[in-house]
C-alpha cells in the first residue's frame, strides 16, 4: 500500500513539476525526499483520522457521537438541545425542574442513572447525584459529544447505569498538533435570554493552559396548574387552596473552567453557579415567583499520566463540592395540617446542604503482552455532609420562623459514605477481524453489599465497511444522596436499608461504514432492570419499588447529499413491562428524530431539526389518561466567514407544539408544560 501510495503521489507530483517553470533544476533526488515527506504526513494524518473519528464503529459498545461545530450551525444551543437527538433518549424533569436524561425507558424517575464527564472529570452532583444544571451548558463551549446507551463502556472505576455522557471542551485537543481557535460568544433570545462566553488558549512549549466562561440568564415563567393540592393529597380541606399561574424557570448560570497541562501532568478546575427558580415547588404547591434554589459545584482535579515503555499509567486525586439550597414558600397562605395547626401566612423553608468528596484512582493500561491489551485499578473516594441548615415557619403554631438545624434538620448532618471500587479489563484481538473484551467492576459502598459488574463484548470487522457487535453488561447504581439521608420531610423519605439497582443488558448491533463520516447503524437491546428505586407511594419514602423488563431497537443513519448537503436520521422503539404486567411507565414507545444542514451559497447555510416523541403510558394507580405524543421542528440560518465571524439565526418549535414532560401521580395533573416557540441570535468571533 506504501508503494502504491507513493507511485499516485509521484505522478501527481510529476503533473505539478510538469507545470512548474523551475522544475527541471530541482534534484531527482529531492523530488524523491519531498514525495517521502509527503508520504509520511498522509501515514500520519490516515493515523490520527482512525484514531479520532474512524475508530467509533469499532468499540464495543453502542456510541453516538456529535461535533460541537455541526451542532452549532444546525441550531442547537446547549447540551440539552444535543442529547434530545441522541437515539433512545427522552428528557423528564421533577418538581424543582431538575432535569435528566432517560435512556431506553429505564426509570425515568432517578436522577443517577446516567454519568456526565466534562474532560474526562464526572460532575453529577453529590445530593440528588444528577446533572441537570449542566444541560444548560452552551454548545459554544462544546467540542464534541459522545454517548454511550447501555452500561458497556465505563470501566476506569465508575458504574454507569444506563448511559453516560462524555462532554470534550475546547481544552481536549482531538490530536496534538491542532491548534484551536480562541473564541467569544455573544447570544440572545425569547424569555429575556442573554449570554456571553469566551475560550482562551495558551501554549508555550511543554505548557498548554485553557480558559472558558460563560455567564448566561433568562427570565421564563410558564403556565402550569393547578397544582399538586387539587389532587386532595394534602386533604380535602387544603383542595381550595390549589392554584394555577406561572410556574418561575427562571435561570441564572455561569461557569469557569481551567485546564493545565505540563509535559505529563494535568490539573483541571470547575466552578459552576446556578441558581433559578423554585419551578413547581419541592412540595407539589405552586411557589412565588421570586422563590429560589441553587446548585453550584466546584470541583480539582490533578492527574499524572506518564507513558513508560508498554505502559500508560493514569493517577488522580480530586474533590468536588456539591450545594442545595432551596427558599421558598413550600406551601400556600391558609393551609391547614391534620393537628390542627393552621399557616395564616402560608408554610415558608429555608434549606442548605453541602456536601465535598475526595476520591484518589489510579490505574494503567498494558500493551505489551501479544494481542492482548489489559488495563486494571482502583478508586476510593469519601463523601461527607459539612453543612446542613433547616429553617421553617413555626411547626406548633404557624407563626414566625425557627430554626431546625439541630430539632429537625431535612438531611442527615453527620451522614457519610465510602466507595471502593476495583476494575479490570482485557481486550483481545483474535485476528484483524475479531476481537474480544472482557473486565469487572467490583464495588463497596457503604451501607450496601458488595457489587460484582461483568462486561464482556465481542467485535467482528467483516470488511472495512461491515461491523457487527454483540455485548453483555452489568451495572449497577447506588441510592443518592437524597434518597438515603433525607429525614423530617414529608415530601421526600430517605432509607437507609435501600439496595443498589442493577441492569443486566444483552446488546447487539450492525455497522454499515460508507465513508469516514457516513454510516448506518442498527441495535436492538434487552435490560433486565431490578431493585429500581422510587417514592411513588402514599408515605412518599424511596423503596427499591419495582423491576422491569424492557426490550427496543434503535436505527440511526447520517450521510451527506452531493458536496454541500448532510442528512442525520434516528428512530428508536421501546417496549417493556414492570412488576410483571404493568406498562413500562412514562417512557415513550416510539421516538424519531433528525436533521438536514444545506448549504446555500459559500458563507450562507439553513438547517432543519425534527423530532417525534410518542405518547406515554401512567404508572399503576395513576388515574389520568396517557401524555400525549409531540413532534417539533426547528429551523436556523448561518453566515460563517470561516472561524473569524459566525452569526447564527434560530427558531426552535416553530409551530408552537404542546410540549409536556410527565408528572407522578397526584402532583400536577396537567404535567410539566416546556417552552413553545422561541427564538436565538449567536454571534461569534474566532481569533
Amino acid at each position: 500500500m506504501k508503494k502504491i501510495s507513493k507511485l499516485l503521489l509521484f505522478l501527481g507530483g510529476s503533473v505539478l513539476f510538469a507545470f512548474e517553470p523551475n522544475s527541471t533544476l530541482l534534484a531527482e533526488t529531492d523530488k524523491m525526499a519531498s514525495i517521502d515527506s509527503i508520504v509520511d504526513d498522509m501515514q500520519k494524518i490516515s493515523y490520527l483520522a482512525e484514531k479520532v473519528k474512524m475508530n467509533e464503529p469499532y468499540q464495543p459498545y453502542i456510541v453516538t457521537v456529535f461535533q460541537g461545530p455541526e451542532m452549532e450551525r444546525i441550531g442547537v444551543t446547549n447540551l440539552k438541545d444535543a442529547l434530545e437527538l441522541v437515539p433512545g433518549v427522552d428528557m423528564a424533569t421533577d418538581n424543582l425542574d431538575n432535569k435528566r436524561a432517560i435512556f431506553r425507558g429505564s426509570n425515568p424517575s432517578a436522577y443517577g442513572q446516567s454519568r456526565l464527564f466534562i474532560d474526562g472529570v464526572e460532575v453529577n452532583d453529590l445530593f440528588i447525584d444528577g446533572y441537570g444544571m449542566y444541560l444548560d451548558m452552551p454548545i459554544e463551549m462544546i467540542k464534541r459529544i459522545e454517548v454511550t446507551r447501555g452500561p458497556g463502556s465505563v470501566s476506569d472505576g465508575y458504574n454507569a447505569y444506563a448511559g453516560s455522557i462524555r462532554v470534550f471542551t475546547y481544552a481536549q485537543n482531538s490530536f496534538e498538533s491542532e491548534e484551536d481557535h480562541d473564541r467569544i460568544v455573544i447570544k440572545g433570545g425569547s424569555y429575556e435570554y442573554r449570554m456571553g462566553g469566551f475560550i482562551k488558549n495558551y501554549q508555550k512549549n511543554d505548557l498548554s493552559l485553557h480558559a472558558q466562561f460563560y455567564y448566561q440568564r433568562d427570565d421564563k415563567y410558564l403556565p402550569a396548574g393547578p397544582d399538586a393540592l387539587a389532587t386532595g393529597i394534602y386533604g380535602p380541606r387544603n383542595v381550595s387552596l390549589a392554584r394555577s399561574g406561572s410556574a418561575p424557570l427562571w435561570m441564572k448560570n455561569s461557569m469557569l473552567q481551567m485546564t493545565l497541562r505540563y509535559k505529563d501532568t494535568t490539573f483541571r478546575a470547575g466552578y459552576l453557579y446556578d441558581k433559578r427558580g423554585s419551578a413547581y415547588g419541592i412540595n407539589g404547591a405552586l411557589p412565588d415567583p421570586d422563590d429560589s434554589m441553587r446548585m453550584p459545584q466546584k470541583y480539582m482535579e490533578a492527574d499524572y499520566h506518564p507513558s513508560m515503555k508498554k505502559w500508560q499509567i493514569h493517577i488522580k486525586a480530586g474533590w468536588k463540592d456539591s450545594q442545595f439550597k432551596s427558599e421558598s414558600h413550600l406551601l400556600p397562605a391558609g393551609f391547614s395540617t391534620s393537628s390542627g395547626v393552621v399557616y395564616k401566612d402560608g408554610f415558608y423553608g429555608e434549606h442548605e446542604a453541602k456536601l465535598r468528596r475526595f476520591y484518589q484512582t489510579s490505574y494503567g493500561s498494558y500493551r505489551g503482552w501479544s494481542n492482548h491489551s489489559l488495563s486494571a485499578g482502583y478508586y476510593i473516594d469519601y463523601t461527607k455532609t459539612y453543612k446542613v441548615i433547616t429553617k421553617t415557619t413555626d411547626r406548633r403554631d404557624g407563626i414566625g420562623m425557627v430554626d431546625y438545624s439541630r430539632a429537625a434538620p431535612f438531611s442527615d448532618p453527620d451522614a457519610y459514605l465510602r466507595a471502593k471500587r476495583l476494575f479490570v479489563q482485557d481486550r483481545y484481538d483474535y485476528s484483524d477481524k475479531l476481537s474480544l473484551q472482557a473486565g469487572v467492576n467490583i464495588e463497596k459502598v457503604t451501607h450496601m453489599k458488595v457489587q460484582y459488574n461483568p462486561r464482556l463484548s465481542l467485535v467482528y470487522q467483516a470488511d472495512g465497511y461491515n461491523i457487527y457487535k454483540a455485548i453483555y453488561s452489568r451495572s449497577s447504581r447506588s441510592p443518592s444522596w437524597q434518597e438515603l439521608f433525607t429525614i423530617n420531610n414529608h415530601a421526600r423519605v430517605g432509607n437507609l436499608a435501600l439496595e443498589p439497582e442493577r441492569v443486566d443488558a444483552f446488546e447487539a448491533a450492525y455497522i454499515h461504514k460508507m465513508g469516514t463520516d457516513s454510516f448506518l447503524q442498527v441495535n436492538i437491546f434487552y435490560l433486565r432492570n431490578d431493585k429500581q428505586i422510587d417514592n411513588n407511594n402514599a408515605e412518599h419514602e424511596y423503596r427499591n419499588a419495582s423491576d422491569s423488563k424492557i426490550y427496543g431497537m434503535e436505527v440511526e443513519c447520517k450521510t451527506p447529499i452531493g458536496l454541500d448537503d448532510a442528512l442525520y436520521m434516528n428512530y428508536s422503539y421501546v417496549y417493556g413491562k414492570q412488576n410483571g404486567d404493568d406498562p413500562l411507565a412514562n417512557a415513550a414507545h416510539h421516538m424519531a428524530k433528525g436533521y438536514y444542514l444545506h448549504r446555500l451559497s459559500g458563507a450562507l447555510d439553513m438547517a432543519l431539526v425534527g423530532k417525534y416523541v410518542g405518547s406515554k403510558e401512567r404508572m399503576r394507580g395513576d388515574p389520568r389518561s396517557k401524555l400525549d405524543s409531540y413532534a417539533t421542528l426547528d429551523i436556523a440560518f448561518g453566515y460563517h466567514n470561516g472561524d473569524d465571524l459566525k452569526v447564527r439565526f434560530g427558531m426552535q418549535n416553530l409551530f408552537d407544539a404542546d410540549v409536556r414532560y410527565p408528572s407522578v401521580a397526584y402532583n400536577y395533573m396537567n404535567d410539566y408544560p416546556q417552552e413553545g416557540r422561541r427564538v436565538m441570535i449567536t454571534l461569534l468571533k474566532g481569533f
